[in-house]
């Protein structure tokens, strides 16, 4: 009888252990969304590629949207940013693109809030340093060795990542800006 008791109590507070869990899960599930914008922050349209090793962004705005407006919504629904990655893609007929960017990123933004990050770089020495920009160089002649042509026209694709603090993992769309490198 002691046992069928224990055994008894074992599942009554395993099920309260566990309809805890899934009111957290149902107050995170798909909680908050995140959206970055850096319009207006100033990001060239053309860079020459002589004497630059570093891109930057001089603002970006990242903002937390609450999925469900229905929901309440608690301090366990702000997202804890970790990761900014910036990926490229070619706007012309190349095929050779820079190596990923991925950068920590230290912040927090609030539920239903943003959080503004200043002077961001978006590409580092890695990107510049390495073909297909490394060959506008002057020193490397000064056009693409694959196309030909002495303007590289790149998509820059700019994602962040974060978790909320219950865990759940959290990033925003794609953000796409299109620069023309050039010597």
């Amino acid at each position: 009888m002691k046992a069928l008791t224990k055994l008894l109590l074992i599942c009554v507070v395993g099920l309260a252990v566990l309809a805890c869990e899934q009111r957290t899960d149902q107050t995170d599930s798909g909680g908050v969304l995140l959206e970055m914008d850096w319009a207006s922050s100033g990001l060239p349209f053309r860079v020459s590629v002589n004497g630059v090793d570093s891109l930057f962004i001089p603002a970006i705005t990242i903002r937390s949207i609450v999925a469900n407006p229905n929901i309440p919504t608690s301090q366990l629904m702000d997202v804890e940013l970790d990761t900014l990655e910036v990926t490229f893609t070619r706007g012309d007929a190349g095929t050779r693109v820079p190596p990923p960017y991925v950068v920590a990123v230290l912040g927090t933004v609030p539920v239903g809030g943003t959080l503004t990050l200043s002077n961001w770089d978006v590409m580092s020495f890695e990107q510049f340093r390495n073909p297909p920009l490394s060959d506008l160089k002057i020193e490397n002649g000064g056009f693409d060795k694959e196309t030909g042509l002495d303007v590289i026209r790149l998509n820059l694709v700019a994602r962040v990542f974060g978790r909320t603090r219950t865990g759940k993992r959290v990033e925003s769309p794609p953000r796409a800006q299109t620069i023309e490198f050039s010597q």
